[in-house]
């Protein structure tokens, strides 16, 4: 019976944190807008850093006073059947996820939210141009990945594969380029993005459960190899792969090396390896930022472009396999925004205004 009540509780979370997307979805109309002879992308003054705890606290709490009023005519599940600090009756993988990347939701929710803001924002399968810049890692292209999610949601064909490891897009210029270029007529153009990390079952960062193998993987194999050669952990075997034969490696290392200075000599932690994952972020949506601006930038861009809109976040990957109860995968929304020919918007509060301590996220790195 115990079990049956924490599924159901489970579920009824995830119900709640979709629940607002039927009285959101008409609210979803641009908003004010700057205006610039070409668009191009730059960090804004809200860009603001929150605290963790801080921004865990103010998620929680609407949450746990909903949870308060929940009953079901059969007695079943009330707030008499859980302990009075909810805290103690959560997963260690959900307690770990919440505590180091607040405010993420599960796919299926990000992408009910985003598609419904789309959807509002004219965007059709007809017109629609997708691409995504996530790590080449297979647990990030499965049936239910976030990516599969929208392509499912959005009802295109397919999507546009931008990124290579950790995520960032290493397509470059050219591979921008083609992808612009296959917008339909007067189209619109979507581009989720980020890092991806994992969580294991019994709450470590960075390590995950893959099908088939008894021991833990390292998840982001990219992000944390170059986080332990900065360091001066990783193994000879490691090192031998560096060089000519690892360019994309090499990148992230070479630009992660002066950011994750403040952690130097900090022994390996949930807090370390959150802290190098939001680096990640950083490193990908400056790439980004980077190709996007080469077209954008361009007034002939927007004679056969409507809109560009840019979904950034971090991909927080759960363990699958004998023993892990598995799931849906997780995403943090971190960015969302809205470029036309008229300058760029933010429509991020429009989508997830109800988690009042996202509202002005990390969005943009202030970079080292």
């Amino acid at each position: 019976h115990i079990h049956l009540t924490m599924l159901l509780l489970s579920k009824a979370l995830s119900f709640l944190l979709a629940a607002n997307l039927a009285t959101h979805s008409t609210a979803f109309a641009p908003v004010a807008q700057n205006n610039h002879a070409a668009v191009q992308l730059s960090a804004s003054s809200d860009d603001v850093v929150l605290d963790p705890s801080t921004r865990y606290a103010r998620i929680t709490t609407p949450i746990s006073t909903v949870l308060g009023g929940l009953s079901l005519s059969t007695g079943a599940l009330s707030t008499a059947s859980f302990p009075a600090n909810a805290a103690d009756s959560i997963s260690a993988f959900e307690a770990n996820m919440r505590k180091n990347f607040p405010g993420a939701l599960p796919n299926s929710a990000v992408s009910l939210r985003v598609c419904a803001a789309l959807r509002d924002r004219g965007y059709t399968p007809a017109n629609t141009l997708f691409g995504s810049s996530v790590c080449s890692d297979e647990i990030n292209d499965t049936a239910e990945s976030l990516v599969s999610d929208f392509v499912n949601k959005l009802q295109v064909d397919g999507g546009f594969n931008l990124g290579g490891l950790g995520g960032l897009p290493f397509v470059g210029i050219s591979g921008m380029g083609a992808f612009v270029h296959h917008c339909p007529d007067k189209g619109k153009i979507f581009i989720m993005f980020g890092p991806h990390v994992g969580v294991s079952n019994d709450g470590t960062v960075g390590k995950i459960e893959r099908i088939g193998q008894k021991a833990l993987s390292t998840s982001c194999g990219a992000g944390i190899g170059a986080y332990k050669a900065i360091m001066g952990s990783a193994s000879d075997e490691e090192k031998a792969f560096l060089g000519t034969k690892d360019f994309q490696e090499e990148y992230i290392i070479a630009k992660l090396r002066d950011r994750l200075e403040p952690i130097k000599g900090q022994p390996s932690s949930n807090e370390t390896v959150t802290f190098v994952t939001n680096k990640m972020y950083d490193l990908v949506w400056e790439m980004l930022r980077s190709e996007i601006n080469a077209y954008t930038t361009k007034a002939s861009f927007w004679d056969e472009t409507t809109e560009v809109t840019l979904l950034g976040g971090i991909v927080i990957n759960r363990g699958h396999g004998d023993g892990v109860p598995g799931g849906e995968d997780y995403y943090q929304p971190l960015m969302l925004k809205s470029l036309t020919k008229d300058g760029e918007s933010d429509i991020y509060g429009d989508v997830f205004g109800d988690f009042p301590a996202l509202a002005a996220p990390h969005r943009n790195a202030k970079y080292v």
